[in-house]
């Protein structure tokens, strides 16, 4: 993302917290028993009343039906009943072999569809010119025509 301008915004502690809870859903979830490491990333998405919801990528044996750890998050929260979101973040958790920490990742592209499609006013925590930033979910997509 370092490459590409797009208008970005600084952290708040309140976002600093929603980082801090997708780290311990994926802390709290990781097997690196399972495929080499399974539930490697957690989101968190905060809504306009303030609730945060989690949830962890879902790696399958059929790699289709795999799922990513924001849309997991997102259908708790919808079933939970809420309908207006203002940030999502996602952060991966290091593999056993690997020499890192835990890290704040970009959403993937089907992912940012998915988050802008369900709020589109929302903002996504994103690594920007070395730093953490907030973007707005339609600011990290190509050109919409619908």
């Amino acid at each position: 993302m370092d490459d590409i301008s797009i208008e970005t915004h600084p952290l708040t502690d309140v976002d600093e917290r929603l980082i801090e809870r997708a780290r311990e859903a994926t802390e709290t979830a990781f097997d690196a028993e399972k495929w080499g490491g399974a539930h490697v990333v957690g989101a968190a998405l905060r809504t306009e009343s303030g609730e945060v919801y989690t949830g962890v990528s879902m790696p399958a044996s059929v790699g289709r039906v795999s799922m990513c750890a924001e849309p997991v998050a997102l259908g708790s929260a919808i079933a939970d009943g809420e309908t207006a979101f203002t940030t999502s973040v996602a952060v991966r958790h290091p593999l056993p072999d690997e020499d890192r920490n835990f890290e704040v990742v970009p959403a993937c592209g089907v992912c940012r569809e998915l988050l802008a499609d369900y709020g589109t006013d929302m903002e996504i925590i994103v690594p920007y010119d070395g730093e953490l930033r907030k973007a707005g979910a339609l600011a990290l997509l190509p050109t919409r025509n619908w």
